[in-house]
């Protein structure tokens, strides 16, 4: 199936991160290993020279280049010489020497280095660790809940770069995130550490969801000090206390499950189909969505009437299959359309209680 431009663009923005991020983990095995690779490549580099120097003496009419003479040197230190044995006994010793070097130096660390190089696998924190660090105006989420699971789903939806931080290591939710190219910083987000693999100074902003309001806290005051302009996003449970450390930890939202819930559940127990609650400052509001019915006050009136009337903003418009993000103000409602307003919870009832209700009289 040929992927949408949105996967495509998804797509090269993924190859393009994991080649920054391959280059750099390169670089950082490198210089773990320096010593043992150093003096590998400088025995290769020594022997070839000094290979080509006594080839050269016993056979004045047949020279070899620098490089032939590398090549000829790397293959008999792995036991697998491109040349037979020379007749002059000083060149024989080069077929014993070098894959007695070359073990050594494998087992100071080299053969360590090659593995941990080809295979990423064995070592995907580490591997999650790189990919973190070459990303640049990311969003972190912290906690990978039930809540952290669907926060991450939906910044994926908007096409948001995610680093995830999570202190379970046993956590059942991983496979799905990592199918998703998405890495994870394994640590608690109340250290210091731990936030900076995430890559909090780069990061745009952050979400803490865990279900520990101390502990979010906690994670606030030390993303705050880490980076002083990094936009927080906070879940707590308790509304009192939300609103009163809002202020004090510089948090730009703290959303309260009972908050962003009550309404939603006042609007059903009121007949009001409710998508979707959110907050905007200290004002919470919804998105409700209407089937016009036949012979109500909403069939026969235009859309700009009735954002008027009820102070309300209608953000969609359904007619059949056709969907109308941006609804002409002077479209005249009929029965069957469906559309979505944003507004206060009394405007979608009074909208749907009095405005779509069918007179029985």
């Amino acid at each position: 199936m040929e992927r949408s431009a949105d996967e495509r663009i998804e797509h090269r923005r993924a190859f393009t991160r994991e080649l920054r991020a391959t280059i750099r983990d390169t670089w950082v095995l490198m210089r773990e290993f320096r010593s043992a690779l150093l003096l590998f490549a400088v025995s290769l580099i020594l022997g070839a020279l000094s290979f080509r120097t006594l080839w050269g003496i016993s056979h004045p009419q047949e020279p070899i280049r620098f490089v032939e003479a590398l090549y000829d040197i790397l293959t008999m230190t792995f036991f697998q010489p491109t040349l037979e044995f020379p007749d002059e006994w000083y060149l024989d010793l080069y077929f014993f020497a070098m894959p007695a070097l070359g073990l050594t130096f494998l087992a100071r660390g080299a053969a360590d280095f090659v593995t941990l190089l080809f295979n990423r696998r064995s070592r995907l924190g580490q591997w999650e660790e790189a990919v973190a660090s070459v990303m640049k105006d990311h969003i972190i989420v912290c906690g990978l809940g039930h809540l952290g699971l669907r926060v991450v789903r939906e910044l994926i939806a908007l096409g948001e770069d995610i680093v995830i931080i999570e202190r379970n290591q046993e956590n059942p939710r991983f496979p799905a995130v990592r199918d998703l190219h998405i890495p994870i910083i394994m640590g608690d987000g109340r250290f210091t550490d731990t936030l900076e693999k995430a890559g909090i100074i780069r990061a745009s902003a952050i979400v803490i969801c865990t279900n520990d309001d101390l502990s979010n806290l906690q994670m606030a005051s030390r993303i705050r000090e880490a980076n002083a302009e990094i936009r927080i996003v906070m879940r707590m449970f308790d509304d009192e206390f939300a609103r009163g450390m809002a202020d004090q930890f510089g948090i730009s939202a703290i959303m309260s499950a009972s908050m962003l819930a009550a309404p939603a559940f006042a609007g059903a127990a009121s007949r009001v189909e409710i998508i979707q609650m959110f907050k905007v400052d200290r004002s919470v509001l919804g998105m409700g969505r209407v089937e016009v019915a036949q012979g109500t006050r909403l069939d026969g009136t235009t859309i700009s009437k009735v954002e008027d009337a009820l102070d309300l903003s209608v953000v969609l418009l359904q007619t059949g299959d056709v969907v109308d993000v941006h609804p002409e103000e002077d479209y005249m409602l009929k029965p069957g359309d469906i559309i979505a307003v944003v507004a206060g919870l009394p405007a979608i009832k009074t909208l749907a209680s009095q405005w779509n209700r069918i007179n029985s009289s």
